[in-house]
């Protein structure tokens, strides 16, 4: 007995020893102590306190468990009693079938019309259910025609917006229906490697789309698809504060006087002027190219690239990517050049285009 209030005693101490409550504020720091039996006797209630409030939360569920079975168990009795009470008078059968007017509806009630109490009762639940369907029948009317009214907003919006880029598309000399079909075979083949799908093909045969909704959804995929076609053609200013100096096209060869075709727009810039990247790309060459001297070339997307030659500085690097507006280099005059400008070119599938129909088809859109 003695060994086993030692051991008690032993593990009292350990687990309930003094310890201190220290309390720190801006000026000094003050230590409270605070005894075994003091942690002890805090332990305990709270662990009576746990107990109390776990006995009141059950009492308390268990009455209001109580109190619903009595108040389901009166209100059956009373019903019943309501019942009864209405069987002994609806003993009559159907003698007129009245009408209501209900706002500029005039409906018949069924014929289910008696005398007294069941009668008035039948005619008022009636009254009630025609009003409420009229109103209903008003709501969805009003719906329908607010939903239209949406759809035939959103589509005209879509349309003078498709219009837009495809005036941009063919004022670039692109064609707009060989840059969709690269966009879906680029997707096609994007979705194969990041989106694997599968699976039979059955149709939902309860969802039928009005004729308007399904040209909304059409325009509205052709408006996604366009805007980032768009998006990645090169219709941004390669230099700034530019004067154009020899145009795209044939003319006179500087070097031999010869008739030459000159495959890009020659812009000219005070000294030291920044190139910048005319839309997001890849760089796929950076650095010596023959005549074009000092020259960058970035893909675009969609088989468009821009080539920018006679740098006397190259800011990038092969590989790297770019976004519009980044400057990739400086105005130079190395290469076959007589004087300090930029070469500036546009390709689609390595076919050279006019640069200065990329540079003038958002501002020719806007004018119109």
């Amino acid at each position: 007995m003695k060994s086993f209030i030692t051991a008690l005693s032993s593990l009292f101490s350990r687990w309930f020893h003094k310890r201190n409550i220290i309390i720190v504020s801006e000026r000094k720091v003050k230590h409270i102590p605070v005894g075994g039996i003091v942690q002890f006797v805090t332990i305990l209630l709270m662990i009576g306190g746990v107990g109390w409030a776990s006995y009141s939360t059950g009492s308390y569920i268990a009455a209001r468990s109580a109190l619903k079975e009595q108040g389901q168990a009166l209100r059956s009795v009373t019903n019943a009693h309501i019942e009864t009470s209405f069987s002994s008078v609806y003993q009559s059968g159907v003698r007129n079938k009245p009408s209501v007017d209900v706002g500029p509806y005039k409906h018949s009630l069924p014929s289910v019309s008696v005398d007294g109490p069941i009668a008035a009762l039948s005619a008022l639940d009636n009254a009630k259910l025609v009003a409420r369907i009229t109103l209903l029948e008003s709501k969805v009317i009003e719906l329908k025609n607010t939903n239209e009214a949406i759809v035939q907003r959103v589509q005209d919006k879509t349309a003078g917006k498709l219009e837009d880029l495809e005036s941009i598309i063919k004022h670039t000399g692109l064609s707009t229906s060989d840059l969709k079909r690269q966009y879906s075979e680029i997707k096609a083949e994007k979705n194969k490697h990041v989106h694997p799908e599968g699976g039979p093909y059955i149709p939902v045969d309860n969802v039928v789309l009005p004729p308007q909704a399904k040209e909304m959804l059409n325009n509205l995929d052709s408006l996604a698809v366009l805007t980032q076609i768009v998006g990645n053609l090169p219709l941004s200013k390669p230099i700034k504060n530019y004067e154009e100096q020899s145009v795209f096209g044939h003319r006179i060869d500087p070097f031999n006087g010869h008739l030459a075709f000159h495959s890009g727009l020659d812009l000219s810039a005070p000294a030291g002027s920044k190139v910048y990247s005319t839309a997001d790309g890849k760089v796929v060459s950076a650095g010596r190219n023959g005549a074009y001297g000092n020259a960058i070339d970035i893909e675009h997307g969609f088989g468009v690239s821009t080539r920018y030659a006679h740098l006397s500085e190259i800011l990038v690097h092969e590989g790297q990517m770019v976004k519009k507006g980044d400057p990739i280099g400086v105005e130079g005059s190395t290469g076959r050049s007589t004087g300090l400008h930029l070469h500036y070119e546009v390709r689609y599938h390595d076919q050279a285009m006019n640069p200065k129909n990329f540079l003038e088809a958002k501002h020719e859109v806007s004018e119109e």
